[in-house]
């Protein structure tokens, strides 16, 4: 309320959004529903569906007072917070696979307070994160209570999902949130260009030394990293066995169909393999020899490799090279140093490709949660980037893009490139 209001006795006037602009909205959703149910392809129905909630979010906005929006703007973190406090209580996997559970039987089986859980479990359920079922009126609030799971509180149970909520809440938003505009004050407001001198490092005290060079430091927040980034794998590889034809790769002289560069624990390679059970070639899973000794998942017919792609040139030559997630840790620079390594062992070899299995954020108007991954990226040096960016930085390291599959979908995307030669 401003001053002029609350000297009048005043507040805000009413809430009256024109019906014109929702009942524009509502007709812009049922358009997009009838196309949903037209689509013949799974392209159509991803396009459709993409409207839909674009327009319903612009729906939601347009019939929400400011007042409103800004408090729920403000109390977002502390939803993420109830959600790490029941990952600690394992208060989802107490809940029943199928069925209903009574919150004095789950206060019961977590062993804590009813009435903590209570307000715990009234978050969760007013953002959907469970369904939380009230009993009728004139009743206590939390009498026969019912909760049952969503598919989001199912994936909460997944040790990679536990995982990813740790690495936020103990590696990256302690250091972003209190040191962020600090470091900013202090070094001008632009995306970091120095690897050793990032706002991470900066919340930590550390110079000459990078994000990745702090947490190989901590074993057990190491481990933490790279177990979180197997709910991405987990994630955005769903699609991503019908987005590249893997199988039809040709293999080098020695027989390496794939090499994949930076595969942590090798998730991709075990999901491509599933996807492709009769793939011809070899498979090779490179990485830092710490990543590899905290043990990998792969089957043995995988070759490991240890390789660190900033200070050696790439020792398989001739084959196909598959970059997931690495890029986007890193500016353009350091990319350019990761690429020139890759470049000799291809050079020659016509049938050689690089496929990056990145994000690609659109050009224009990109969905809420993707460009905010790229705020994520930007306090450890990194950057998510749009197709334009994607262009530039390959035809600065001597490639070229020459299809890009997936792009527009949810998850991440697969850009084929080649040398320019």
């Amino acid at each position: 309320m401003s001053s002029l209001e609350r000297a009048s006795g005043q507040g805000p006037p009413p809430f009256e959004p024109p019906v014109e602009i929702l009942s524009s909205l509502s007709d812009s959703i049922q358009a997009a529903l009838a196309r949903y149910a037209a689509a013949s392809t799974a392209q159509e129905k991803t396009s459709a569906l993409k409207a839909i909630q674009s327009t319903s979010s612009k729906l939601s906005t347009a019939t929400s007072p400011i007042q409103q929006r800004f408090m729920e703007l403000n109390a977002r973190p502390y939803l993420n917070v109830t959600v790490r406090i029941a990952l600690e209580l394992n208060l989802f996997e107490a809940i029943p696979a199928f069925g209903h559970l009574t919150l004095k039987e789950l206060a019961k089986e977590i062993n804590a307070s009813e009435e903590f859980i209570f307000r715990l479990v009234r978050v969760l359920g007013a953002f959907e994160i469970l369904e939380v079922t009230y009993p009728p009126p004139n009743h206590p609030p939390n009498h026969l209570m019912s909760l049952a799971h969503t598919p989001m509180s199912r994936l909460l149970i997944s040790p990679a999902a536990k995982a990813s909520f740790r690495n936020h809440f103990e590696i990256l938003l302690p250091a972003h949130l209190s040191s962020a505009p600090g470091y900013y004050h202090k070094y001008g407001f632009k995306s970091p260009e120095d690897l050793k001198n990032v706002p991470f490092t900066f919340a930590h005290g550390a110079q000459d030394e990078g994000f990745f060079d702090l947490l190989v430091k901590d074993e057990n927040k190491f481990k933490l990293f790279n177990d979180a980034m197997e709910i991405m794998a987990v994630l955005g590889m769903k699609p991503l066995g019908s987005l590249f034809a893997f199988d039809k790769l040709v293999s080098n002289e020695d027989g390496v169909a794939l090499v994949d560069i930076g595969g942590g624990k090798g998730q991709m390679l075990k999901a491509i393999q599933e996807a492709y059970p009769h793939m011809k070639g070899k498979l090779v899973l490179e990485d830092l020899k710490a990543v590899l000794d905290g043990g990998v998942i792969v089957s043995e017919d995988v070759k490991l490799q240890t390789y660190d792609f900033f200070k050696e040139v790439q020792p398989i030559k001739g084959s196909n090279y598959f970059l997931k997630s690495i890029i986007h840790d890193w500016p353009d620079e350091a990319c350019l140093q990761i690429l020139s390594n890759l470049a000799p062992a291809m050079r020659g070899h016509p049938h050689s490709k690089l496929l990056i299995c990145e994000l690609v954020l659109p050009d224009q108007y990109p969905e809420p949660a993707k460009v905010v991954r790229d705020i994520m990226m930007l306090f450890i040096g990194g950057q998510e980037r749009n197709l334009f960016q994607w262009h530039g930085l390959l035809q600065r390291a001597g490639f070229k893009i020459v299809n890009v599959h997936g792009a527009g979908g949810d998850n991440s995307s697969i850009i084929e490139a080649v040398l320019d030669e």
